[in-house]
């Protein structure tokens, strides 16, 4: 399989080059998008991954050009940037999939391989389990040479499993799956059909590839043989000779970071002598773009991020003097990541035993079916329950590391919002996210009070719904400490709390003009934000959307401390975006309390 792989950054370049090499696949490189366009037309290529912040003609502009000429084979986008407006953009200009710098790198070969497999012999969709090949092609079971005869709803029950391996299915899901309505079968069906297909498989000399796990349904078995561990050992020297590459790669390179750091560092110095230049601003943004996406690919996952945060920092047209320091510290935490020097792939790339769990909680099959299959890609495995009779059984049994739950369900007696209650109750907590088509503000307001993580609206691609799970699952709360910013125009409130907060070893800073807000906001980068609600210039409403409008604080704790207790305002509060809203009645010792609640996560993962 011949790749184009277009980036301009040689770290990255190179450290790709050396995965897609190491796959077996054969790479060519081009750095700009004119070069693209030229290579594109004259050779063929099965696959071409693009970056978009390319010189000469950007990848959007070079993907749209190839579509209207009428190229047919798969396009990849690359980019550092991940809002959902990017990816749409990308997805419109004619692209088959859009990954974000930085990527797991198996993620990214997952995605190559099923973009490669589009319109490609499907030899290799044969399935095996064991001795046992399904071939779909030819609608043959065979289990070694011998040919299983199988009737038509045997044959769709066994290709359920196969494709499938890790999820329980319920009778019911089942016959939905399977039969049509018009046939109206009991659950009996299915155990029966069951029984046939294990006997002619255990006749034809197969083991039985399917598994009852009591109380919730049935599953396929893990093969007894020891194709899986010598396949496991294969992938573990397979990877270790990819990290040594990577390593040597870095070592070969990192020279071409320290290049790309120092143009960073001249950024604050110029700031503050009123000499940074346009074309000196244009080009430490482009730097830390390129860093935002190559660091990632070795291990130096803090480093990625703090280079995304310094890229938006200097998108903004005109830079205010107050910043400097700001940019000054992220470019010394830059520094300081990409002097470490154990260099490795991310550890998500490492064959593990263990991948967190996701309980998907929905009746929409077609929904669920495709959070799973993205999720395989992504290293996470998801089990299914279509009603709240077989999840509660199933939390119980084996309890998942997240949940994703829709609040409609069929049964007029009982909704999402009943079993998100006893789970607000349960001891440990299990982390939960909401994907439902409901979408009120009480509905929001309701949830958001028993504690869940993320409210997410139907219809959501899977792809946006695991980058939220996986940001619950994996990421902590933004900050680096401890630090509080009080805004209220009342001195005396401001003092008084500020005193109670700091007792407990909390850094408290305060503010009585909120005009100055934004300006104090960014100096003192605080982790966790109270707001007063109705003060002079601009109101605790005001200053939370602006908040939340930035990406930088889309996971900063916002407390509202008011006086006013009305429901509508309060339900106004968590809808712009609040974390919590208490009043003022119930005293400064009951804040400090939510307060050290909320910082307790940012406390511990320092």
């Amino acid at each position: 399989m011949k790749i184009l792989l277009v980036e301009d950054d040689p770290l990255t370049c190179t450290t790709l080059s050396e995965i897609l090499l190491s796959h077996q696949y054969s790479v060519y490189t081009a750095a700009d998008g004119i070069t693209t366009l030229e290579l594109a037309e004259t050779f063929v290529y099965d696959l071409i991954l693009l970056d978009i912040g390319i010189p000469k003609l950007d990848g959007i502009s070079v993907c749209k050009q190839l579509r209207i000429k009428g190229y047919q084979n798969p396009i990849l986008l690359l980019t550092a940037r991940d809002s959902s407006t990017d990816r749409v953009i990308g997805l419109d200009a004619g692209a088959d999939d859009y990954v974000v710098k930085p990527f797991n790198t198996d993620e990214l070969m997952a995605r190559v391989r099923a973009l490669l497999r589009r319109g490609k012999s499907v030899s290799s969709a044969v399935m095996t389990w064991e001795n046992l090949c399904f071939d779909p092609i030819n609608n043959e079971v065979k289990c070694g040479d011998r040919l299983v005869h199988l009737t038509s709803k045997e044959y769709c029950l066994l290709e359920l499993f196969l494709l499938n391996p890790k999820r329980i299915f319920s009778r019911r899901a089942i016959l939905d799956r399977l039969w049509d309505f018009a046939e109206s079968p009991g659950e009996e069906t299915v155990s029966t059909h069951i029984k046939c297909l294990r006997q002619k498989l255990k006749a034809a000399g197969s083991a039985d590839p399917i598994e009852t796990v009591h109380g919730l349904g049935y599953r396929l078995r893990s093969p007894s043989n020891l194709k899986e561990s010598t396949s496991i050992a294969a992938s573990g020297n397979f990877r270790q000779r990819l990290r040594e590459k990577t390593a040597k790669v870095w070592e070969n390179l990192k020279d071409k970071v320290t290049e790309q750091i120092k143009i960073l560092e001249q950024i604050a110095p110029a700031l503050v002598q009123g000499e940074l230049t346009q074309e000196l601003q244009q080009k430490a943004q482009q730097e830390a773009h390129k860093l935002a996406g190559s660091l990632g690919l070795f291990g130096l996952g803090e480093g990625s991020k703090v280079a995304r945060e310094l890229e938006h920092l200097l998108e903004n047209a005109v830079l205010d003097v107050s910043q400097a320091q700001l940019i000054s510290d992220l470019v010394g935490a830059l520094s300081l990541e990409a002097s470490r020097k154990t260099v490795l792939i991310p550890c998500a790339s490492e064959p593990v035993a263990y991948s967190p769990l996701i309980l998907i909680v929905d009746d929409d099959l077609v929904l669920a079916e495709q959070i799973r299959v993205e999720a395989n890609a992504w290293g996470l495995r998801v089990e299914i329950a279509t009603d709240l009779s077989v999840a509660r059984k199933m939390i119980t049994q084996h309890p998942p590391n997240i949940i994703l739950l829709d609040l409609m369900f069929p049964n007029p007696q009982e909704d999402g919002l009943s079993l998100l209650i006893e789970l607000s109750n349960r001891v440990p907590q299990i982390p939960v996210i909401i994907l439902t088509g409901k979408q009120t503000l009480q509905d929001r307001v309701s949830v958001a009070r028993l504690g869940v993580k993320a409210f997410l609206p139907k219809p959501l691609p899977a792809y946006e719904i695991l980058k939220v799970v996986t940001e619950v699952l994996f990421y902590s709360p933004r900050g680096r400490g401890n630090r509080v910013l009080i805004v209220d125009d009342d001195p005396t409130l401001l003092k008084y709390v500020a005193n109670c907060l700091e007792a407990t070893g909390v850094t408290v800073t305060t503010l009585e003009k909120p005009e100055y807000f934004w300006e104090v906001l960014l100096d003192c980068r605080p982790d966790l934000l109270i707001l007063d609600w109705q003060m002079s210039g601009f109101n605790g409403f005001d200053l939370c959307q602006a908040v939340r409008t930035d990406q930088r604080w889309r996971n900063l704790p916002i407390i509202f401390f008011s006086a006013y207790t009305e429901e509508t305002l309060i339900i106004q509060a968590f809808a712009v975006g609040a974390s919590d809203y208490l009043s003022k009645t119930m005293g400064a010792q009951t804040l400090t309390t939510q307060v050290l609640r909320r910082l307790q996560p940012i406390l511990r993962s320092q």
